[in-house]
């Protein structure tokens, strides 16, 4: 086998064929020789057995005579008679069972008393073979006979015959058969040689002529007249020829298409002349391009914009029903998805369901493409080829070279609604920029004047958030800031709804009564209804007056405590007011609890406990105002983290050493956690999961972080698992990066 692999590998198609007919050719023949040759020398061993047969047959009345008679002498006659009359016969030997022989050879004959068991066979059947015999030492054909007289098995007849001319008829049957198979294989590596040329000779030509399809000569063809397969072969390879001039027209139409939209300012100018050089590259009858549109009722329609068509295609849309096409049409539905999902539809008309049939056969379309043009990856509508000459299925390579231009369209729309875009703002950009200057003067105006009336309340929080760019600190003490304020405001309407509510007013008709009774004061304090009352009335009013100076108080007390805490808190950030990146001696936990005091009020009103874990109670130095802006907005973030969750609401701050020359910072919430994907993205600028968020705080604090020498990091086990951000940092400045 690997014989002949390495022949078809190394020698061409005519000779391979040659010595495989020559080599079948040769298989055959052997076959023949391995059948015939053992068959013709049976036939002469036959030809042997049947003449020692006849020989026996006839000495069988002699011996049986002799038998009788006990007449040897006659046996030996008629042996001898029949050694004369034929040179072939060797010997001819009568044997009885006792062993007793008379021998009988072309030089005499004799007696052998007692003859070797060989003679004598236990089998009683006539057999004969070619081999040589003992006693005699010849090599003959041997053939035994019994010799049966009367139902007495008296003994055997053996005859000899000489091998001399069947070794010859064996020899020329070999020579013979020798000469046959060397001229059959002369012959048939000829016939072969002769066939194989005849039958590659078309190949050969098929081979040029690709050869030349493949250098880009599209002009040639093969010849079609043979009825087999290599015909067919050759039919298909004017098909792919065929096919590929189509492509290489399309492929040129669409680069003289790029060109020409390319150079006009407006598509709608070219497409006539770029749905032409389609059309005609690709031998249809009509191309078409049509637009997605919404008619009246809001149904998706498609509107012809744009046709070419041959004047035999032109005669027959005359009055089309398809200048706007509607998908409502049960039969189109399916084939609005496939464009949709950016898939081509062609195919023989015949073929298709009979609703699209009935729209398309009356005008005379036998064969349809439909490619759709996406514009910004949106389905914009398609461009169409109509054949109504022929019923051809379209080729792959058509089919992309078809989407090639379609897409080219799609390109071309786009690119000419940016630059329609980009002259409608050039034109109105002047126009814009005024307008928008116009804004922000009079945005500038108005900020210039509030900030002016408050310029006198803010000045010193202004210059202290510009010197130290405390922003974050800022917004946490006017946020905790107005949290007290709404308290204060609470407590302020409380007073005033308990003053309106007051009973003192009734005070004044209860004296309005006495003074009425004067003159009969005792008879009406006792006497009369009403004069009765006031005694009892007074009392209650007075435990009434009583109640309300006690809440009065109560309010007026938690009023003078709100206001105290606005002073402690705004006390706080003046103490962090100081013009930043100075290095201090401060305590950690002394930073960890001020970020927490400005976040307090939020915490508490949202329901999240703190748990605190200090385990470093030694002084660090570091710029520690930058430090309470990261601890600031990473407690800021675990309080949102808490507020999106159901449950447990809990944020534990952490202080320690990890060792000798760093302090960790950490806050460890049970808020919604964070996913594995935007743990590496979470410390980006920009980035943020939150609505209201600006994606800068964690973006700034691990660029503090790490101007300070130290790291900000993160760690989540996922969604709904909480997070731990930790914040290293040096103990002395000496240690920072």
């Amino acid at each position: 086998m690997s014989f002949l692999k390495n022949i078809q590998s190394s020698t061409g198609l005519a000779p391979r064929i040659a010595f495989l007919s020559w080599l079948l050719a040769l298989i055959t023949l052997l076959t023949f020789v391995l059948l015939t040759i053992p068959q013709q020398k049976e036939i002469l061993i036959r030809n042997l057995e049947s003449k020692a047969n006849g020989v026996a047959v006839s000495l069988h009345d002699v011996a049986a005579g002799a038998a009788i008679n006990d007449d040897l002498a006659s046996v030996v006659t008629a042996c001898q008679t029949l050694l004369a009359g034929d040179p072939d016969l060797e010997f001819l030997i009568i044997t009885k069972n006792d062993g007793f022989s008379l021998v009988n050879q072309q030089t005499g004959w004799r007696v052998e008393p007692q003859i070797d068991s060989y003679w004598v066979s236990d089998k009683r059947i006539p057999q004969g073979k070619i081999t040589t015999v003992p006693l005699l030492n010849q090599r003959v054909f041997h053939f035994a006979k019994p010799f049966d007289y009367s139902g007495i098995e008296w003994g055997w007849i053996h005859v000899g015959l000489s091998l001399k001319d069947h070794d010859h008829s064996v020899a020329t049957l070999y020579r013979n058969t020798i000469g046959l198979i060397l001229a059959c294989l002369l012959l048939s590596l000829h016939l072969a040689l002769f066939y194989a040329r005849k039958i590659v000779r078309p190949i050969l030509r098929l081979k040029k002529l690709v050869q030349k399809i493949a250098d880009g000569d599209l002009t040639v063809r093969a010849d079609v007249n043979r009825r087999d397969e290599l015909g067919d072969l050759a039919q298909s390879v004017n098909t792919m020829t065929d096919s590929l001039l189509r492509r290489d027209r399309i492929l040129e139409s669409v680069r003289f298409a790029a060109q020409l939209l390319l150079r006009t300012e407006q598509w709608g100018d070219s497409i006539h002349e770029v749905l032409a050089k389609l059309g005609q590259a690709a031998k249809a009858s009509r191309a078409y391009l049509y637009e997605n549109i919404q008619n009246d009722t809001g149904q998706i329609c498609s509107s012809r914009r744009y046709v070419w068509e041959t004047s035999s295609a032109a005669l027959q849309t005359a009055h089309s029903p398809l200048e706007l096409v509607s998908y409502d049409h049960p039969d189109l539905e399916k084939y609005r998805k496939k464009l949709a999902n950016n898939r081509i539809l062609s195919g023989v008309v015949s073929d298709k369901s009979s609703g699209l049939r009935a729209l398309l056969e009356p005008l005379g379309i036998r064969s349809v493409i439909v490619i759709p043009v996406f514009v910004n990856n949106i389905w914009w509508g398609f461009l169409g080829l109509d054949d109504c000459d022929r019923c051809r299925e379209w080729t792959e390579a058509e089919k992309d070279s078809l989407r090639a231009a379609a897409e080219m369209l799609g390109a071309t729309i786009a690119r000419q609604g940016i630059r329609d875009a980009l002259l409608e703002a050039k034109a109105t950009l002047e126009d814009r920029v005024k307008e928008r200057t116009l804004e922000l003067q009079t945005q500038v105006a108005a900020k210039e004047k509030a900030l002016s009336e408050l310029a006198e309340a803010q000045s010193t929080l202004v210059e202290v958030s510009r010197a130290a760019g405390m922003t974050e600190v800022a917004t946490g003490v006017l946020h905790n800031v107005g949290n007290v304020l709404n308290s204060v405001n609470v407590s302020s309407t409380l007073i005033i709804d308990l003053i309106k509510k007051s009973r003192v007013g009734n005070i004044a008709k209860v004296a309005e009564l006495i003074q009425d009774h004067t003159d009969c004061l005792p008879e009406f304090l006792s006497q009369d209804a009403r004069g009765s009352q006031i005694p009892v009335y007074l009392s209650s009013l007075a435990l009434s007056l009583q109640d309300e100076q006690t809440s009065l108080l109560k309010e007026t007390e938690s009023l003078r405590q709100r206001i105290d805490h606005i002073k402690e808190i705004i006390s706080m950030q003046q103490s962090y007011g100081r013009v930043g990146g100075v290095d201090e001696t401060v305590y950690p936990d002394q930073l960890m609890e001020d970020a927490l005091k400005l976040n307090a009020n939020a915490l508490e009103r949202h329901g999240i406990s703190v748990q605190r874990q200090y385990r470093h109670d030694f002084p660090i130095v570091t710029d520690k105002h930058r430090v309470l802006q990261i601890l600031l907005n990473l407690i800021n973030n675990a309080k949102h983290a808490c507020c999106e969750i159901v449950g447990e609401k809990n944020i534990t701050l952490q202080i320690e050493a990890p060792d000798p020359e760093h302090i960790l910072f950490q806050v460890t919430d049970t808020g919604i956690g964070i996913p594995q994907e935007n743990l590496t993205r979470i410390f980006q600028h920009g980035f943020t999961t939150r609505k209201t968020g600006h994606g800068y705080g964690l973006h700034s604090g691990a660029l503090t972080a790490r101007e300070l020498g130290g790291s900000l990091a993160v760690h989540s086990d996922g969604p709904n698992t909480g997070a731990t951000f930790t914040l290293i940092l040096p103990i002395h400045p000496k240690e920072r990066a």
